[in-house]
């Protein structure tokens, strides 16, 4: 089952761990980069997940989480069909 609405959203394969000795450092300044971005343009939010699993179906993900409903709904809107980084994002609730 499926929400019809959400506080939560994914941004599908969105980070790219470098693989390299200042990884830590690239992952810092690309969650710093996502979270002010989400935050500044779309509304307070609560948590914030980036995954860096094996499985290919998690790598890359983030995942988003809005104080507030109507927020995550915007974001969804606002952000859909942009460019992060070259590459073309779809975010689903």
């Amino acid at each position: 089952m499926k929400p019809t609405f959400s506080q939560t959203l994914l941004i599908p394969n969105v980070y790219h761990n470098p693989q390299t000795p200042d990884a830590q450092a690239h992952f810092d300044l690309f969650y710093e980069d996502i979270w002010v971005e989400l935050a500044t343009k779309y509304g307070e939010l609560e948590e914030l997940h980036v995954c860096d699993n094996v499985g290919d179906h998690l790598l890359g993900n983030v995942y988003v989480k809005f104080k507030y409903e109507e927020d995550a709904l915007r974001a969804q809107d606002g952000l859909n069909n942009r460019f992060y980084a070259g590459k073309k994002e779809l975010y689903t609730g």
